[in-house]
C-alpha cells in the first residue's frame, strides 16, 4: 500500500491540481525530482527518454515551457500510465495479502476503503 500511495503522490507532483496537492503545478519537475514516473520514463529507452534526460541534465532553472515539455515527455515515454497501473496493481496485491492472511471481512473492507481513498486522489 505504501508504494501505491507513493506512486499516486508522484503523479500528483507532476499533474496534480494545486488545490489537491498544495503545491504549484509541475512542482516535482521544477525541483528535478526523480519520482517513479520520471525514472520509468528515463529508462524506457525511447526518444522521449533521451530528451527528458537532456532536460534533467540542464543545470539552469527550467522555464514553464520546458516544464510542460518535461511532463509531456514523461507521459509520452509511458511514465504516467505505468505509475497509475502499478498503483492499481499494488492495491490489488495488498487486497490479496489481506485475503491470504485471513483478515475478517469487515476489517479487510475498511483497509480496502482506505486504500482506495489514498490512491484515488485526482491525478
Amino acid at each position: 500500500m505504501g508504494l501505491a500511495f507513493q506512486l499516486v503522490d508522484d503523479l500528483l507532483g507532476i499533474w496534480g491540481s494545486p488545490d489537491t496537492t498544495g503545491k504549484p503545478v509541475l512542482a516535482d519537475l521544477r525541483a528535478r525530482k526523480k519520482s517513479l514516473p520520471v525514472v520509468y520514463a528515463l529508462n524506457a529507452g525511447r526518444p522521449e527518454s533521451r530528451r527528458l534526460a537532456a532536460l534533467y541534465a540542464d543545470p539552469g532553472p527550467p522555464s514553464e515551457d520546458t516544464l510542460r515539455e518535461m511532463a509531456r515527455l514523461v507521459e509520452a515515454a509511458g511514465g504516467r500510465d505505468w505509475a497509475a497501473a502499478e498503483a492499481d496493481r499494488r492495491v490489488a496485491a495488498a487486497g490479496r495479502h489481506l485475503d491470504d492472511a485471513g483478515v475478517d471481512d469487515p476489517v479487510a473492507a475498511e483497509f480496502h476503503d482506505i486504500a482506495l481513498f489514498v490512491t484515488s486522489r485526482d491525478h
